[in-house]
């Protein structure tokens, strides 16, 4: 008997998904040279898809932010849209008029490395280390991301 509820245990742990990158561990270091290469820029990382209701709501939110912010050398936005279909994923951004730098990750590459726990997702990402995180749907997140970016030092 303690062997089977060991063994059941066994394969429920193996089964669950990796753990969500916490603040204070770090991106791969491919990923950090390829999409957070510049040193001490703050890296607003944004997670989303088509599917994702709350993920309709903040995006235009957030492309008004980047619009803001564009010209601030201290803060860079990367928008990681996990849609499958890559078509989809363009059909969408362009429904919203997205403008700030969106990498399309069909094969889930980028979100794998994060593993975040839900969408929306947003990781604030300092020379390859996360400094913060937001899991699930904020209102006005605007707001919120202007507070965050102010408190890891970037000056608005």
């Amino acid at each position: 008997m303690k062997y089977w509820i060991t063994a059941l245990l066994f394969n429920f742990a193996c089964s669950l998904p990796a753990a969500a990158l916490e603040v204070g561990e770090r991106v791969p270091a491919k990923m950090q040279a390829e999409l957070f290469n510049q040193p001490d820029v703050v890296y607003v990382v944004d997670f989303f898809a088509q599917w994702c209701v709350s993920c309709r709501i903040e995006l235009p939110e957030i492309n008004t932010l980047f619009n803001e912010l564009k010209n601030n050398k201290q803060v860079q936005f990367v928008g990681v849209d996990v849609d499958e279909d890559v078509q989809v994923a363009k059909d969408f951004q362009a429904s919203l008029g997205l403008e700030f730098p969106i990498v399309n990750d069909p094969s889930g590459r980028v979100i794998g490395a994060f593993a975040p726990m839900g969408m929306p997702a947003l990781y604030y990402v300092v020379n390859g280390e996360v400094k913060g995180r937001r899991l699930g749907a904020l209102p006005h997140i605007n707001d919120v991301i202007r507070a965050d970016v102010q408190q890891l030092g970037v000056a608005l």
